[in-house]
C-alpha cells in the first residue's frame, strides 16, 4: 500500500513538473514569435508613417528600435518562463538580477541607437540648411559622447542591482578624472578652443587668414585640436587652436572679399601734379575695368604724401575682388601706367643727391 501511495505521489509530481516546463516552453515560444512579429509590425508602422510625413525621423526611430524591441521581447520570455520552474525557485533571486541587467542593457541599446537616429535626422534635414559646418563637426562628437554616457550609466545601474556600492567607485572616478583633466590639459585646452572658434563662427573653410605670428594661408579644415592653413606657397601649416584662439587674427574674406590696396609711385619736382593726378586715376580706373580682377564698383583714389629725396610721392588706391587678385591688377597697374608716363614725357626721377660747396672751401680745393 505504502509503494503503491508513494508512486502515485510521484508520478503526480512529475507529471505537475512536466506540465510547469511545457507551460514555460509554450511562453518562451509565444515571445519568440512575437519578437519575430514586432519587426513586420514595426516595418508597418514605419511605412504608414512614411505616407503620412516628410521627415524621415520616425522611420529612423522605428528603424532604431527593432533590434532592442526583438531582443527585449525573447529575453521577456524567457525571464517568465524560468520564474514557473519550480526546480530554479531557490535562484530566483539570482536570475532577477541577471535579466534586470539584460533589460538594462537593452534599455541602453534602445537609447542609443533613438539618439544616433535623432542625430543622424539632424544632420541629413537640419545641418545641411545651415551655412556654418559646426552641425558637421558636432554630429560624430556627439554620437560618441552620446552613447559613452548611457553605457557607463547602464553598468552602474547593473552594479547597484547587485548591490555594489558605487559611492566609492564614483570617488574614485571623480580623483582619476582630476588626474586625466591634468595630464590631458593641453589636449583639452585646444578642444576647448576649437569648439569657441567654430562656435563663433568667425572663421570658415577656404578664408584666407593672417595671425600676428606672420603665419597665413587659405583655412582647409578647423578640427577640434588643431587648424590647418594652406600657405600660398603651397605648404601646410597646422596650427593648435589654443593658439589659434588667442592670436590676433586678419581674415581677409570676411565680412567682404573685395580688398582695396595702394600702390606707392612718385614723380618729378618738374611735373604738373594736376595732370600727373587725373592721368594716374584714368590709368586705374581703366587697368581695374579691363581686368577681371578690379573691382568695378569703386573708384580709384590718388594722394600726394609728401617731397621725396628725389620724388613728389603719392599713392594710388585701388580695389580688388579677392585679396589674391590684387597681384595680378597692381601688376598690370604699374606697367600701362610706366608707359604711359613715358608717352607723356613724365619722370621718375633716380635718387639723386645734390652737394654744395662753400665757395671759399670750393677754391683752396682747386689750389691744392
Amino acid at each position: 500500500m505504502l509503494l503503491a501511495l508513494s508512486s502515485g505521489l510521484f508520478g503526480k509530481t512529475i507529471i505537475s513538473n512536466w506540465g510547469n516546463w511545457l507551460i514555460s516552453i509554450i511562453i518562451v515560444v509565444i515571445f519568440i514569435a512575437l519578437a519575430f512579429a514586432s519587426r513586420y509590425i514595426l516595418e508597418f508602422i514605419m511605412r504608414f508613417a512614411a505616407r503620412r510625413t516628410k521627415t524621415i525621423l520616425d522611420d529612423l526611430i522605428v528603424e532604431a528600435l527593432k533590434i532592442p524591441v526583438f531582443i527585449g521581447l525573447i529575453v521577456g520570455g524567457i525571464w517568465i518562463g524560468i520564474e514557473r520552474t519550480i526546480e530554479l525557485s531557490a535562484y530566483l533571486q539570482t536570475i532577477h538580477k541577471i535579466f534586470i541587467s539584460l533589460f538594462i542593457i537593452v534599455i541602453a541599446i534602445a537609447v542609443s541607437r533613438v539618439t544616433n537616429a535623432i542625430l543622424t535626422w539632424y544632420g541629413a534635414e537640419v545641418a545641411t540648411r545651415t551655412k556654418s559646418d559646426i552641425d558637421d563637426k558636432l554630429i560624430p562628437l556627439l554620437r560618441r559622447v552620446v552613447t559613452a554616457v548611457v553605457f557607463i550609466l547602464a553598468i552602474l545601474f547593473i552594479l547597484q542591482a547587485f548591490n555594489v556600492q558605487i559611492a566609492p567607485l564614483l570617488a574614485g572616478l571623480g580623483i582619476g578624472g582630476v588626474a586625466v583633466a591634468l595630464a590631458l590639459q593641453p589636449t583639452l585646452s585646444n578642444f576647448l578652443a576649437g569648439t569657441y572658434v567654430m562656435s563663433d563662427a568667425l572663421i570658415h573653410r577656404g578664408d584666407y587668414i593672417m595671425l600676428d605670428g606672420g603665419q597665413e594661408g587659405y583655412v582647409e579644415d578647423i578640427g577640434w585640436r588643431t587648424t590647418r592653413l594652406r600657405h600660398w606657397q603651397g605648404n601646410l601649416i597646422i596650427m593648435p587652436n589654443a593658439k589659434l584662439s588667442d592670436a590676433v587674427v586678419i581674415n581677409f574674406d570676411k565680412p567682404d572679399k573685395a580688398m582695396s590696396f595702394a600702390v606707392d609711385c612718385g614723380v618729378s619736382y618738374e611735373s604738373d601734379l594736376d595732370k600727373v593726378e587725373k592721368m594716374t586715376v584714368e590709368v586705374a580706373r581703366e587697368v581695374s575695368n579691363r581686368l577681371a580682377e578690379g573691382a568695378k564698383d569703386y573708384e580709384p583714389v590718388l594722394r600726394y604724401k609728401e617731397f621725396g629725396d628725389s620724388n613728389i610721392k603719392f599713392s594710388v588706391v585701388l580695389k580688388s575682388v579677392d585679396r589674391g587678385s590684387q597681384f595680378i591688377l597692381k601688376h598690370e597697374f604699374i606697367k600701362t601706367l610706366h608707359k604711359r608716363y613715358q608717352e607723356e614725357g613724365i619722370d621718375i626721377q633716380y635718387p639723386v643727391r645734390k652737394l654744395l660747396f662753400p665757395n671759399k672751401a670750393f677754391a683752396e680745393g682747386e689750389k691744392r
